[in-house]
């Protein structure tokens, strides 16, 4: 479920924080920022620390390089001196006033003081600029305005609205999953169960561990539509998720046949993984490829376990040229 703005999840503070940082601006010493902050490992101040000293300099040898002067507002927020952060993109903005990075920059350093009202104002202000650009279509910096926007409007209790911004995101970036995410969280509360389902399942397949939400809701969204083994199944995620695994295997077991079973199957060889339990997560792997060859998710499992899948022999060809025998009925279904 949505958290409170009070309790973000660690994978949601982690978004808002390279949100601060990431403002996107090409051609700046922004970049060298970030790398500065990626590479040093220098004892003595902290990496955040440093770059803010790098990037002052700059602005002071060039204080009207408005490159530089993001990248000192990007530096100050990722330092947690937020209104210091502040104080410089509102310096940028009053010479470029629809300058993308800073309007971005600026409201995500206001969500991080919590304040949804000025986030919501830069947020929007530049939707309105982006929106009708040549290539909004794949505009990063327009995704995550409208993913914002959504995210607020959705705490705010404007569902319908959400539902609406977190689609114009995924209309720009289809591999967002914290917008599916929340995409789901809205359509629960909007009673499209089915449609939060097909959202909830792809933020998963993106991220299938160590996010707990998404299973959460899942399990909302499986009960509001009578799907008793789809709730046991999202719970039983949910409970590996938060750290018991026994409680979750006895939840996936019963699963392992049935509409659920590819899911529940891959979920227990991701306990299996966790817990360290090489054998049993191959088998449960091995399963999953087995009727779901392109399963990428079982695929990398097994990488990480450093097997290699053995895929099936083909079928000898069949004696009139069709390719070998017909598929029995209902073969595939289970794992």
């Amino acid at each position: 479920m949505t958290r409170a703005r009070g309790g973000l999840s660690d994978k949601r503070l982690n978004r808002l924080i390279v949100g601060i940082v990431v403002v996107l601006v090409i051609g700046i010493p922004a970049i060298g920022v970030i790398y500065f902050l990626d590479r040093n490992v220098d004892p003595g101040p902290s990496m955040a620390q440093r770059a803010v000293t790098s990037a002052e300099e700059a602005v002071r040898n060039n204080p009207n390089a408005v490159g530089a002067r993001v990248a000192l507002a990007a530096s100050y927020a990722a330092d947690g001196r937020f209104s210091d952060a502040i104080a410089q993109y509102s310096e940028v903005l009053k010479t470029v006033p629809d300058h993308h990075g800073a309007l971005l920059g600026r409201a995500n350093t206001y969500l991080a003081l919590k304040d949804d009202s000025g986030a919501t104002k830069d947020f929007r202000q530049l939707v309105d600029i982006a929106k009708g650009g040549e290539m909004a279509n794949a505009d990063p910096q327009l995704e995550e305005a409208y993913y914002r926007l959504g995210d607020i409007a959705l705490r705010a209790g404007r569902n319908d609205e959400a539902v609406q911004l977190l689609t114009a995101a995924l209309a720009i970036n289809r591999s967002d999953a914290d917008a599916m995410n929340l995409l789901g969280a809205a359509y629960v509360k909007t009673g499209k169960a089915a449609d939060a389902v097909k959202a909830l399942t792809s933020a998963i397949a993106f991220v299938p561990t160590g996010w707990c939400e998404p299973y959460q809701t899942l399990a909302s969204a499986y009960t509001a539509l009578g799907k008793v083994d789809g709730a046991a199944y999202a719970t039983g995620m949910a409970a590996f998720c938060t750290g018991q695994p026994d409680v979750a295997v006895a939840a996936l077991t019963p699963l392992t046949t049935g509409e659920f079973a590819l899911h529940a199957t891959l979920g227990l060889g991701l306990v299996a993984e966790g817990r360290g339990d090489v054998d049993t997560a191959t088998t449960m792997f091995e399963k999953v490829l087995a009727k779901d060859p392109a399963n990428f998710n079982a695929t990398a499992g097994l990488q990480r376990l450093g097997t290699t899948h053995i895929a099936a022999p083909s079928a000898p060809a069949a004696p009139d040229g069709s390719g070998g025998p017909a598929a029995s009925p209902g073969a595939g279904a289970n794992p």
